[in-house]
């Protein structure tokens, strides 16, 4: 009976069962994405709004706020490299794969990636939740950036700089 009532729960989609191995994948299409526009010859910064695309809509929020106080100001606070590629400048033999996921329940997981560039891997170590129907990215650097953020937000409005965007 009560393998019954969880298959009905399936169904509906009132519970699902998130795997390790659907994350993965979603994880490497969006580094996919990213690495091959980055490797087209005619790319440039800005010309495709990674971090909309694949950030959750509350980090896209928060970093986008901290990015108009950057642009306030005419400078980095924290965006002083690339945060898809961990680096300011890339080469030829710009690559990232999912090296390992572990799950934290059916909406989060975290994900290292291993990015390769100029002949060296850096890992970037990622969160990413449920929402809308897909994995998006809710933090990076190991889960430091979300936090970083949210101090240089309240240290700015402190100083009387605020984000333009709400």
């Amino acid at each position: 009976m009560k393998q019954f009532f969880v298959c009905v729960l399936f169904s509906l989609g009132l519970i699902s069962c998130a795997q390790p191995e659907d994350v993965e994948k979603r994880v490497n299409e969006m580094y996919s994405h990213v690495i091959s526009e980055y490797l087209k010859p005619d790319f440039r910064p800005g010309k495709i709004n990674f971090d909309s695309l694949y950030f959750s809509e509350e980090f896209y929020r928060l970093d986008s706020q901290i990015g108009d106080i950057e642009n306030q100001l005419g400078g980095p606070i924290i965006h002083d490299a690339d945060d898809w590629i961990c680096a300011q400048d890339y080469g030829k033999d710009l690559s990232a794969k999912v090296n390992s996921v572990k799950m934290r329940g059916n909406k989060k997981a975290l994900v290292n990636v291993i990015i390769h560039n100029f002949g060296t891997d850096v890992e970037q170590n990622l969160t990413v939740v449920y929402e809308r129907d897909n994995w998006f990215i809710d933090d990076l650097y190991d889960g430091t950036r979300r936090q970083q953020i949210l101090d240089e937000l309240k240290y700015y409005k402190k100083e009387g700089i605020e984000p333009r965007i709400k």
